[in-house]
């Protein structure tokens, strides 16, 4: 019994093969090299049909390998948008997480995020889909023979199989904005202020929906938001598990039976009803890129000849462990642009002393701002919630590849750590819609006996 999981990431595309019955995992990763030149500095762009290219590569290796897949999941960057036409042909490029036109200025000082949220009393963010359709919208800048739009996951499933119009899940489309989370569907009123025709909107169906077939013969099924599908992928207690995912962004989750009313913590759907209270950050691993960056770029300054390559992450691991709960070190905000909800914030280095200003703490001071930004989510989840949390887990790049990271997040939480066995969560969560999509699991709730975890 063999499912694939395909995680379509912003630099990187995963195909995973899960074997039900023995248990066994195989991994493909294919760097993704989407990326699209813009003239416009706040612009993130990327090509539709070179992901599309990437992912059939990817699932057609599997083909090739296995006699027998029961069905494909997919799941990946969410937030972003692309438009289609009546046969369901991309006529844009994928827009972004990552882009920031709803930052620009629109009307009485405000940004058109910022606008947007006013006018129909659901906070929203740039990156979200429906800001940047807004902007699109107001700029005259809606391609010709657009008459959908869709995250990059529904457009995959949807060439996968053959369709003209996309199907999205309630985890994707509320990613998009302007969504009722009770009700699970979008808020057609709202969007009318808006002046947005919900015809553009895809059709919604429930997480792990049948689609279409691959191939002719291998079911195709409705994707998933890449944050449930890495909860789904990673927590085996789900009542009792707070997740912390550092990839190139960074993300706290704890399951709910119920809304949480609160300003600071992102309500989202979880697949098969219930909701993830979700604290998001814009840097996670992107800051120890920033921090990368700024000391080669200090070496190329004084030694421009230099050729030799420094070893950043090497250096960071072997960090004296005294300097993680060393009070009297540098406090680092990393808030480089700002967040979600209020973008025009700055990051800052605090407490900076003549014994303290130091490459070394330096770095710890940024392990401990990328941890502390994660652990004040956690403050704003309901006290009840907080009383019930006893396991850790960690996923994603970032908490893989950096073991002084993965003690940073302990010494912050006070819990153990716990990483699952398998590597790449998103895809593996894909696989498990997959297997609910074709009925050889009953609920997406009884997966946690499909994880084993290795201790941080």
């Amino acid at each position: 019994m063999l499912s694939i999981g395909i995680d379509i990431g912003t630099t990187s595309v995963c195909g995973l093969a899960f074997d039900l019955i023995s248990r066994k995992f195989d991994v493909i990763t294919s760097y993704n090299k989407a990326n699209l030149i813009s003239s416009n500095t706040w612009e993130r762009i990327q090509d539709p049909e070179q992901i599309l290219s990437v992912v059939e590569g990817i699932l057609n290796k599997f083909y090739c390998k296995y006699d027998r897949i029961s069905g494909i999941g997919i799941t990946g960057q969410m937030h972003g948008i692309l438009y289609t036409d009546d046969n369901g042909n991309a006529v844009s490029p994928l827009y972004t997480w990552e882009d920031k036109r709803g930052n620009q200025i629109y009307r009485e000082g405000q940004s058109y995020a910022r606008f947007l949220s006013g006018l129909t009393l659901y906070q929203v963010a740039s990156g979200f889909g429906l800001v940047t359709h807004y902007y699109n919208l107001m700029n005259g800048l809606l391609p010709y023979g657009a008459t959908r739009l869709c995250t990059i996951m529904d457009y995959i499933v949807m060439k996968l199989t053959g369709k003209r119009s996309p199907l999205i899940d309630p985890t994707n489309a509320a990613s998009l904005g302007i969504f009722d989370l009770t009700a699970l569907s979008f808020d057609q009123k709202a969007l009318l202020k808006a002046d947005i025709n919900p015809e553009i909107l895809p059709e919604i169906g429930p997480s792990g929906s049948f689609v279409g077939f691959y191939k002719g013969d291998i079911p195709v099924y409705s994707a998933v938001g890449d944050n449930q599908a890495s909860f789904l992928g990673s927590v085996a207690h789900i009542n009792k598990s707070i997740l912390v995912n550092i990839g190139t962004g960074s993300q706290i989750s704890m399951y709910s039976d119920e809304q949480v009313k609160n300003g600071s913590i992102d309500i989202r759907p979880f697949p098969g009803g219930g909701y993830l209270l979700v604290g998001a950050a814009l840097y996670g691993g992107k800051s120890l890129t920033l921090l990368k960056s700024f000391f080669e770029q200090t070496i190329d300054l004084f030694v421009p000849d230099c050729t030799d390559k420094i070893k950043f992450y090497d250096s960071l691991n072997l960090l004296d462990r005294e300097l993680l709960s060393d009070h009297s070190g540098l406090k680092v905000e990393p808030l480089f642009n700002g967040t979600r909800k209020n973008p025009e914030l700055r990051g800052s280095i605090n407490l900076i002393s003549d014994t303290n200003f130091t490459p070394e703490k330096l770095m710890a001071g940024f392990l401990k701002g990328i941890c502390l930004e994660l652990a004040n989510f956690f403050d704003y989840l309901p006290v009840q919630k907080q009383h019930v949390f006893e396991y850790l887990t960690g996923s994603g790049n970032a908490v893989r590849q950096n073991p002084i990271l993965r003690e940073m997040l302990e010494i912050t939480f006070g819990k153990k750590l716990y990483i699952p066995v398998h590597i790449e969560e998103a895809a593996f969560g894909a696989c498990i819609c997959a297997l609910k999509g074709g009925g050889h699991i009953s609920d997406f709730h009884e997966t946690g006996d499909m994880i084993e975890y290795i201790s941080a």
